[in-house]
């Protein structure tokens, strides 16, 4: 059993919380804490192996009580906020939370069964994971150049790049502002970034990695086409795709998802139709993230001779969608998100 710590200000949310964990098989709650300075005290005590934090609390903020817990008592960490729309939610992910969840009213959160089973998946799966895992600066070139080798060795033919299609969970948008922060500013290949995120965050996101980063990131629109050197990012809570207009160019397909689906955008739904779309020309690369969504998508880009690589293990701060494709012996190679950045145009070389 893992031993859980919940840190948030409100009574009847804590109580909440604690209905939610307790129908966990792996989660041993072993501390409420109201205030940030509570939060503190608690996890020098009972050493928790996974946080849920609000980010507004009294005395202590969350930010603080984070910040003290990555220096004092690495673990990992959850965030619970309702401020998902706002630079704080990066901020907190900057600082060394794995994974967050928006937090809704209070009235929709007792109801809503759906609510539940996301917030403790995530809590389940963060208590296993890399509690503040460190990316290395700068590129990792010759990773890179053995992993490109290995692909132009075991491929019989080489096809034109034509979409580099980049999915992940939890852990993923530091391991993403990493790679486009590295990544060759000439590159020219079209790029879609699907993660599992809410609506209403994806647009912040895109904006936050186009200032901290050479290229232009913008969300992609339904219908929009395709354009070299842009970089998109897959609206939260829905779900993209890629097909070929009558003219043959290359154009996003943004749905709305159900109630029943799990993760929004799929990683699987966007990899299917890339491969559908580009065939050999496709490179999916799959970051850290809990489950197995991706590994579909990854079966039909790599059926179609596509390009598949998976973040290494030792920088994942969850190895769960990465070593799904990786056990189903689908990947061409295993790097870091350093190797990651060197790697693209690399394999893009013929498209430049």
């Amino acid at each position: 059993m893992h031993r859980l710590i919940i840190a948030d200000d409100s009574p009847v949310y804590r109580l909440r919380l604690s209905q939610i964990f307790a129908a966990s098989d792996s989660l041993q709650l072993v501390g409420l804490a109201g205030d940030g300075q509570e939060a503190v005290r608690l996890m020098r005590e009972r050493r928790p192996d996974v946080l849920v934090l609000d980010l507004e609390m009294p005395v202590l903020d969350g930010f603080s009580v984070l910040r003290w817990a990555m220096k004092h008592a690495p673990l990992p960490v959850v965030v619970c906020s309702g401020r998902s729309e706002h630079e704080s939610v990066f901020q907190a992910l900057e600082a060394g939370a794995v994974d967050f969840i928006s937090k809704p009213e209070l009235r929709f959160a007792i109801r809503s069964q759906n609510f539940a089973e996301h917030l403790r998946s995530k809590v389940e799966a963060a208590a296993v994971a890399h509690a503040h895992a460190t990316l290395p600066r700068g590129t990792d070139e010759r990773a890179a150049i053995a992993a490109v080798n290995h692909v132009r060795e075991t491929k019989s033919t080489r096809e034109r790049v034509c979409l580099v299609a980049i999915v992940g969970s939890a852990g993923s948008p530091a391991a993403v502002a990493h790679v486009l922060s590295n990544l060759d500013k000439n590159f020219r290949v079209p790029v879609i970034i699907a993660l599992h995120m809410p609506q209403g965050f994806t647009s912040s996101f895109a904006e936050r990695l186009s200032r901290n980063s050479p290229f232009s990131v913008t969300e992609a629109r339904d219908g929009e086409a395709l354009a070299e050197k842009e970089i998109y990012i897959a609206p939260g809570g829905q779900h993209t795709s890629v097909n070929r207009d009558k003219f043959g160019e290359l154009r996003f397909r943004i749905e709305a998802s159900d109630a029943s689906d799990f993760y929004a955008p799929s990683a699987d739904r966007l990899l299917q139709t890339m491969a559908e779309a580009c065939g050999a020309q496709s490179l999916a690369v799959v970051l850290t993230g809990m489950g197995e969504d991706g590994l579909r998508g990854a079966r039909a880009v790599r059926e179609r001779g596509g390009h598949i690589i998976v973040e290494s293990r030792e920088t994942a701060v969850i190895w769960g969608m990465p070593r799904a494709v990786s056990e189903a012996g689908l990947a061409d190679a295993e790097l870091t998100p350093a190797a990651i950045a060197a790697a693209l145009p690399l394999l893009c070389i013929d498209s430049q």
